[in-house]
């Protein structure tokens, strides 16, 4: 009685494990599956959180360059900043004057130390290669542009190629619009950035010129 009852009891706690594993065995899979999808989609991007959208501004122009920031100039005095890069600075940004809309002193004061210490995480980013100073020439005929309105007087000014950038930050995880300059001169820029957006190489191009006559 006690063997058959021992027997009883050795079945059940078989068939118990077998029914505990045989869903775990089902689970495993498709926990694989679900971990290989996130995986491929958290590869990591050389611009980190900002890969989409430095992509998105270039909107695939041959004309661009995405350079890291490796400097950060702090004007504490004025509020500005300047961003140093491998072919130069982008030149100071607009003074930050948020701190002037408190109403208090003590509100004031709050916003500007607010400001500086942003400005010393920007800093910091750029020290670990997560700053990117983004610019692209400007497309012909791009839409919105006020020079398609001048006169044909002024037409040798706006054949002049002019370009946009952006200054970038991937922080904590989110891409963070810094600055942004419009309308810059591709000829106020300097050699090097020039021929990295391919302009001096058009400058360059020999211009085919007719042979000379023969003297008479």
């Amino acid at each position: 009685m006690v063997r058959a009852f021992s027997l009883a009891v050795a079945c059940i706690f078989a068939l118990t494990a077998a029914a505990e594993s045989a869903p775990s065995r089902k689970r495993n899979p498709s926990a694989q599956e679900q971990s290989k999808p996130q995986q491929a989609g958290q590869e990591p991007d050389e611009f980190r959180s900002c890969d989409v959208s430095v992509r998105e501004f270039v909107q695939g122009r041959k004309e661009a360059a995405a350079l890291p920031v490796t400097e950060v100039k702090v004007d504490g005095l004025r509020m500005t900043l300047n961003f140093v890069h491998l072919y130069g600075e982008s030149g100071d940004t607009p003074p930050n004057l948020a701190f002037t809309r408190g109403e208090s002193i003590e509100e004031r004061r709050k916003a500007l130390n607010e400001a500086k210490q942003r400005a010393r995480l920007l800093a910091e980013a750029a020290r670990t290669g997560n700053v990117w100073y983004v610019i692209a020439v400007r497309k012909e005929n791009d839409p919105g542009d006020e020079r398609r309105n001048i006169m044909n007087s002024s037409t040798s000014d706006a054949q002049q190629p002019s370009a946009n950038a952006v200054v970038m930050a991937s922080i904590e995880g989110r891409c963070i619009t810094v600055s942004q300059y419009e309308n810059i001169p591709v000829g106020s820029l300097g050699p090097d950035l020039q021929q990295a957006l391919g302009q001096q190489e058009k400058e360059a191009s020999p211009v085919e010129k007719p042979p000379p006559s023969p003297p008479s």
